[in-house]
């Protein structure tokens, strides 16, 4: 009876062990497969083996489980690769590269919308101003015709009034009589030859030209100075 107690003890049968002469434990302090005690269980260690082993193996099962939830810390010597420790790190890196292609995308997103409505005002206020040119054109048309000093100076002044308040919203008329011809502001229909003027010179405008803040909305259209030989 000692000897069959002292095999349960270690065995980890215990006292309470039922298996009676048919516990037979092994070399690896396991009870045979007959042991019908509560102890036998082969997925855990027993208690003897514990204490004569400084790490515990547990089987291949349970060892899994146990490295899919790694809660070791600092004390984690797994590689990158392996290791669930290093999840959270790089999902929080994927995040803040993330974030910031979100940020970039909607600095991007901000300018070009900020230039779409400044080439939309632009095109609306032009649109708006060269309907109107052709009114401002007659001016010059009706001077030539009145005799009257009195009414002239009355239809100067519109005129003027006019053009003020066209300078006020960024439209400004393009000097051309006397200054040289520029292809970019200044359209040619005509070219004169005058000896005792220099070439390209802009001798006189048929219809005058705009600009809407520096950029034109309509060219000029001069006569210029052209030297022959």
């Amino acid at each position: 009876m000692a000897k069959e107690k002292e095999e349960r003890e270690s065995c980890g049968c215990g006292e309470d062990c039922d298996c009676g002469q048919e516990c037979d434990c092994n070399m690896h302090n396991k009870c045979s497969d007959k042991c019908t005690c509560d102890h036998h269980d082969d997925k855990n260690c027993h208690d003897h083996d514990k204490k004569q082993h400084k790490h515990c193996h547990c089987d291949d099962k349970k060892e899994a489980e146990s490295s899919a939830e790694c809660d070791c810390g600092q004390e984690c010597n797994c590689s990158e690769k392996e290791c669930g420790c290093y999840q959270n790190e790089d999902k929080s890196e994927e995040y803040l590269n993330l974030a910031r292609q979100i940020q970039a995308d909607f600095e991007n997103f901000r300018r070009r919308t900020a230039d779409d409505l400044k080439q939309a005002r632009f095109a609306g206020q032009a649109s708006v101003i060269e309907a109107f040119l052709p009114c401002l054109d007659t001016f010059k048309e009706a001077k030539k015709s009145i005799k009257d000093e009195d009414v002239l100076k009355g239809v100067e002044m519109i005129e003027n009034k006019i053009n003020e308040a066209l300078e006020a919203i960024g439209v400004q008329k393009i000097n051309s009589i006397g200054e040289k011809y520029n292809p970019h502001i200044h359209n040619v229909i005509a070219v004169l030859n005058v000896a005792d003027k220099d070439d390209d010179i802009i001798l006189d405008e048929y219809q005058a030209g705009y600009v809407l803040n520096g950029k034109v909305i309509r060219y000029a259209k001069v006569i210029v100075n052209k030297k022959e030989g």
